[in-house]
């Protein structure tokens, strides 16, 4: 696959993920983009940059942040930044926009924001380093870049469950499943210092929860990176997948739910 046709398809998923994208099942999204936000050093007059801003969650959050200041969120999912615009109107916020980019070959002014945010979307780069170094042209001398990844034991035994019966229905999976390539600490450090970060810090921090039923599974399953997967099922393979898939989840219900294990890598750098 091409990395234009890769990103078609990233495009295409979350088109159609978006309208769930903020269901209660993908809530550690929020808790994220909440616990996020407040480890920034912000005065309230910033002009921010939010990559792959999805529904917009870390935008919004920045945006009640900095009220004299701006946020550009930046997607290549249309389905997705129509929700964030209707998300922003509804809050009455005018200090955020959003629009299509593809934040690897986006061209801003030099030295223009004074941080640089990506929540969960730097290792759906094919070029994480190309990319990052692109959008740090237009990061100023000592603006923060911040970003988020989930650890390596995130969703398990949940995910693990998922892919294995993908696998038996033939879908090809990548060697390496996209949160992979950035599921700790270290990892996080080697790719920020080998774009010129500095003062790089990260933290690992558990946001899970229980999930009401495997319903809720199946609801993130459909309306996250997951979808790619699905998408490549005929809908009578889709169907016998749901229903053997969500046998084996319901087997992992305890007194309280399903527990959703999600464990989040916050990072932390300064441009030089």
């Amino acid at each position: 696959m091409t990395e234009t046709e890769y990103k078609k398809m990233i495009q295409q998923t979350f088109d159609q993920a978006s309208a769930g994208y903020d269901g209660r099942a993908m809530r550690f999204f929020d808790l994220s983009a909440e616990h996020l936000v407040k480890k920034l050093p912000l005065k309230g007059g910033e002009n921010l940059l939010d990559a792959a801003t999805g529904t917009g969650k870390i935008a919004i959050a920045l945006a009640k942040r900095v009220k004299s200041g701006r946020v550009k969120g930046i997607d290549l999912s249309a389905g997705m930044l129509e929700q964030a615009r209707q998300k922003a109107a509804s809050e009455h916020l005018s200090n955020v926009t959003f629009e299509i980019a593809d934040a690897g070959r986006a061209q801003f002014d030099q030295e223009r924001f004074d941080g640089i945010t990506c929540g969960f979307g730097v290792f759906f780069w094919p070029d994480m380093e190309g990319t990052l170094k692109n959008l740090l042209k237009a990061l100023k001398p000592g603006g923060f870049f911040a970003a988020t990844s989930f650890d390596k034991d995130s969703f398990e035994p949940l995910s693990g469950l998922c892919l294995k019966r993908f696998e038996k229905f033939g879908v090809q999976l990548p060697k390496t499943y996209t949160w992979e390539r950035l599921d700790n600490p270290q990892k996080h450090q080697d790719l920020f210092a080998s774009v010129g970060l500095k003062n790089i810090e990260s933290e690992t921090r558990s946001v899970g929860y229980f999930l009401k039923d495997e319903a809720e599974w199946w609801d993130l399953v459909c309306h996250s990176g997951f979808r790619g997967f699905l998408n490549q099922l005929s809908a009578e393979q889709a169907a016998k997948y749901k229903e053997e898939h969500l046998s084996e989840i319901r087997s992992k219900a305890g007194p309280q739910g399903i527990y959703l294990d999600v464990r989040v890598i916050f990072t932390t750098a300064r441009q030089p």
